[in-house]
């Protein structure tokens, strides 16, 4: 097996002393597209959010690539929930994506060609080189969360972790998305998702994490997204599971 890339122990977050997430612990290896499910309140958002630093943790350690620290976040790609954004800030598609170059560039912190050529390979992953120019605020739900999706492939990262990406999107900018992770996870990176869709998980993601707010199960799709490792995550917000199709309806989050 490849070496691991993140590898997270005894990882615990609280607020007012009611623990939303506790005692988290899970590795994660290159080539895996792993989709984050549990329910609301499972402390998947905020799981993400200390990972990436955004949030402190109360306990637990975080290694990404060997180092910790400072030094290990910058090696993570974050796409935040579209929702946390203010849209109304003056800045163009072009602005937005350039800002995913900023950690890649050199000491006279000038962009370069080759740095513009990652950009608007970018935004055509995406289909939005034609809105390069476009104010944020003009766009679509689905299209701020390409240009989102376009800045983190800017960044040309090892480890994305995406916030509901596909949240308030129509359903070709999800395929469009999910066409980009697969292209990302065939590269060699570790892509995490969280996902409240329970219906499209067998079909999105080749490794799947149950969590609320403890680790329920970790693996492959096909092994760990079963009907009793659902119950024990879910409980009774689980509404409906066909065991044949994978097909589950319930509460996401």
């Amino acid at each position: 097996m490849s070496e691991a890339v993140l590898k997270v122990s005894g990882l615990t977050i609280a607020y007012d002393r009611e623990p939303v997430v506790e005692d988290f612990s899970f590795t994660t290896y290159p080539g895996q597209l792993i989709g984050i499910v549990g329910p609301n309140g499972a402390g998947k958002s905020t799981m993400i959010k200390a990972l990436v630093g955004s949030l402190e943790a109360d306990l637990g350690d975080v290694w990404v690539k060997g180092v910790q620290g400072k030094k290990a976040r910058k090696l993570l790609t974050y796409v935040p929930q579209r929702g946390s954004v203010d849209w109304d800030f003056p800045v163009t598609v072009y602005d937005v994506v350039k800002q995913g170059r900023y950690g890649k560039l050199g000491l006279l912190g000038r962009m370069t060609k080759k740095d513009r050529e990652i950009i608007d390979d970018a935004l055509a992953k995406v289909a939005m080189q034609d809105f390069a120019g476009r104010q944020i605020g003009e766009l679509s739900g689905g299209q701020q969360q390409r240009v989102f999706l376009a800045r983190a492939l800017a960044q040309q990262g090892d480890i994305y972790l995406l916030d509901e990406p596909f949240t308030g999107v129509d359903a070709k900018t999800e395929a469009a998305i999910v066409e980009v992770l697969r292209e990302l996870r065939e590269q060699g990176a570790c892509v995490m998702v969280v996902h409240h869709d329970l219906s499209t998980v067998g079909e999105y993601f080749d490794t799947v994490m149950l969590m609320n707010k403890r680790l329920i199960a970790m693996g492959s799709t096909a092994e760990v997204f079963n009907k009793e490792n659902l119950r024990n995550a879910y409980g009774g917000k689980l509404a409906i599971f066909d065991a044949d199709a994978m097909a589950v309806a319930g509460q996401g989050g």
